[in-house]
């Protein structure tokens, strides 16, 4: 699998210029390219998108690629998974006005956000979570905002979200968040580092090395929950 560039939305602490984030990078920067299909080609060969008889398209699961990519983190780079992030729900909500009382108001968080992908900490200690996207563009949303509340209440100094581009994203199924839908909001994300003492978010973007029509290469697995079923075919 190949990757393709890494954007920096905000660095605030320099936090780039650390070993934790050189090191943290270089390692999943080769998981990621070690991802190969079929097993042993040394390259991501993923089968073009076909439409079906019945209307619908064949496309890919994503499950396979990140699941690859966190063997690879865990079990050839040695990044350890350190348990979940603790987005609290009793941690402290800005203070807001009501309306018409005008009255000063803080908003209950009733809400879980779950966890990461992988949370994990660097050498230096610093903190760190990465996503790998494979829910559809409102779960990409989603994660870049866990990523910056985990920035900005100082519970990492590190997040990263991994996306398809957007000529991958056509051979997937799952209506896959990328980076062609995300690349309008990267403005209002990268306003956020005001809110963040030290951190760096980034979102990286991958894509595959070939792409095949030939009946040799499968599909990659589709998962048959929710948005993977429906994404599975329709668009």
């Amino acid at each position: 699998m190949k990757w393709l560039r890494t954007l920096i939305l905000f660095d605030q602490g320099n936090v780039i210029s650390s070993r934790d984030w050189r090191e943290l990078h270089e390692s999943y920067v080769r998981s990621i390219q070690s991802i190969e299909y079929p097993k042993g080609s040394g390259r991501l060969i993923v089968r073009r998108k076909e439409r079906k008889p019945d209307g619908k398209w064949a496309r890919n699961g994503v499950g396979y690629l990140r699941h690859g990519f966190l063997e690879h983190m865990r079990d050839v780079e040695g990044w350890e998974p350190e348990g979940s992030v603790n987005l609290a729900r009793n941690r402290e909500q800005p203070s807001i006005k009501l309306y018409p009382s005008l009255d000063d108001y803080r908003e209950p968080i009733t809400s879980d956000f779950g966890g990461f992908d992988l949370a994990t900490i660097g050498d230096g200690g610093t903190r760190i979570a990465i996503e790998w996207e494979t829910g559809n563009i409102s779960s990409s949303h989603r994660s870049m905002n866990k990523l910056a509340i985990a920035l900005g209440a100082g519970i990492v100094e590190v997040g990263v979200l991994i996306v398809p581009s957007r000529a991958l994203y056509e051979h997937l199924t799952d209506r896959v968040g990328n980076i062609g839908e995300l690349s309008g909001y990267l403005s209002m994300w990268e306003g956020l580092k005001s809110t963040v003492q030290r951190g760096l978010l980034a979102i990286t973007v991958v894509e595959h090395d070939e792409l095949t029509d030939s009946n040799n290469i499968p599909y990659f697995k589709v998962g048959n929950d929710g948005r993977a079923a429906e994404g599975r075919g329709e668009i």
